[in-house]
């Protein structure tokens, strides 16, 4: 899927529910949001079962992580239900190497959570990426994807870090501006 397509979702969902809050979103779209304690290595993941959707969030992450996993399930939901449906979903992810379908589920999270505006309005305040995303109360590693993506518009950001991609996986918490 294009960036431009990804972005364009991300912006019609803002739009028809009025908010970034992924979690308002969910429950607007009937995506039910279940918390569990016993993710030793998952931060989230995103199942049809039955025709129902589902969103499953590790309910010791900070919230604002949450908030990032929400999103990027949401990414999931939007983006690749018909893949979920089928059962083959959690598979692709994990042999598929770089994982494409993660990486449009994490543009779609920086698209909902970070608008251009806020973005910029943060970086007019500092030129520190780190400090960027504390401002914005989000994680380094999302707002370099957002940063990444505006550069594919015209903008000419230069960071000094690196993406970690695989920021959503694993037990560790990421790097975050709060």
């Amino acid at each position: 899927m294009s960036r431009d397509a990804i972005r364009r979702a991300a912006e019609k969902l803002a739009r028809r529910f009025g908010t970034r809050n992924p979690f308002e979103i969910a429950e607007g779209l009937g995506v039910t949001i279940l918390y569990r304690d016993d993710f030793q290595k998952l931060k989230g993941l995103y199942r049809v079962i039955a025709r129902n959707r589902f969103i499953f969030l590790c309910s010791t992450l900070p919230e604002v992580i949450q908030a990032i996993v929400c999103a990027h399930e949401l990414g999931h939901d939007t983006l690749h239900r018909t893949v979920a449906a089928g059962g083959v979903f959690y598979e692709y992810a994990l042999f598929t190497p770089h994982a494409p379908l993660e990486h449009e589920a994490n543009l779609f999270a920086a698209s909902l959570l970070l608008p251009d505006g806020d973005v910029l309005a943060a970086l007019r305040e500092t030129d520190d990426v780190v400090q960027a995303s504390a401002l914005l109360g989000t994680d380094v590693n999302l707002l370099l994807i957002k940063l990444r993506d505006m550069n594919t518009r015209g903008h000419r950001f230069r960071t000094v870090y690196d993406v970690r991609s695989d920021f959503l996986r694993g037990n560790e918490t990421p790097l975050c501006g709060r």
